[in-house]
């Protein structure tokens, strides 16, 4: 993806009619050939305001597993919906690795979704983005949403559909083995100041929400190559032994505690902003 992330810079088809649906076949996604259709909006003097967006992070890490999430995602022109894996020290670079696992709903346009593996180091990282082309808008219904993490592959599906995987024995980037690293499970929702990544940020698209229903991660058990559930939070509660909330900025937003709710069984995250 196209930005440097700190870990205070984190971010961090879906519908049935999803037409790419195949094995990955490890070619670099080119940013630049994506879906164009909201670059009409010009750039907006967004002086005025200050944005506010959302983070949720989980207080364990994990060394594979299953990661599933039932959710309807945000969009808007210039904003990130995301749900990702994310190695805790990657940010701090000076001989860490980087190790991520993506899922972004990215701004330039509303029926797609970015995948990405994002290995190497911080002063050098290694991508391999692609995007998955929807019939309909990702934020008009709720879809179930998976990454698969073990020692052999990584594989995102949706809605019980397989979207993408990426195979170790087939992985030239050979990022699979470069996942070595316990992450953590992290939602976000946030403005880039890429435009050319996700489109101009447009105030008056604002607010924006993401809403999950449910969180269900699985162990891997390397010896059998199966997956048993650890634990699901179905959000009646927010569980602050389990979850933790972001208060820190973020490129065109400080992601905000207070942006962070249950409401009615959901949590949701949103992206607002306010007058200066």
């Amino acid at each position: 993806m196209k930005r440097t992330k700190l870990l205070c810079l984190l971010c961090i088809g879906i519908l049935t009619g999803t037409t790419s649906c195949s094995k990955d076949d490890d070619e670099d996604y080119t940013p630049q050939n994506y879906n164009k259709q909201e670059t009409n909006d010009q750039p907006i003097d967004l002086s005025a305001y200050k944005f506010k967006g959302a983070e949720l992070y989980s207080k364990e890490t994990f060394t594979y597993g299953r990661f599933e999430a039932r959710m309807k995602m945000a969009y808007a022109p210039g904003c990130i919906s995301s749900m990702f894996l994310y190695y805790n020290d990657s940010y701090k670079g000076g001989g860490k690795v980087w190790n991520e696992i993506d899922i972004e709903v990215i701004g330039k346009d509303s029926t797609g979704f970015q995948s990405n593996i994002i290995t190497g180091s911080k002063e050098q990282q290694i991508t391999t983005e692609k995007v998955h082309k929807l019939d309909t808008p990702v934020n008009t219904d709720f879809h179930t949403y998976v990454v698969e993490w073990t020692p052999t592959y990584v594989m995102w599906t949706v809605d019980g559909k397989l979207i993408r995987k990426t195979d170790a024995s087939t992985d030239i980037k050979q990022q699979v083995a470069a996942l070595v690293e316990a992450q953590s499970l992290r939602f976000n929702l946030w403005s880039s100041k890429s435009a050319s990544w996700v489109g101009n940020l447009n105030p008056n698209k604002l607010p924006i929400a993401q809403y999950i229903d449910y969180v269900k991660v699985s162990d891997y058990d390397t010896a059998t190559g199966t997956f048993t559930e650890r634990w699901t939070d179905d959000f009646d509660t927010f569980d602050s032994t389990r979850w933790a909330k972001g208060d820190w900025q973020m490129e065109q937003v400080t992601e905000s505690p207070n942006n962070v709710t249950i409401e009615n069984g959901i949590l949701v995250m949103r992206l607002t902003k306010e007058y200066k």
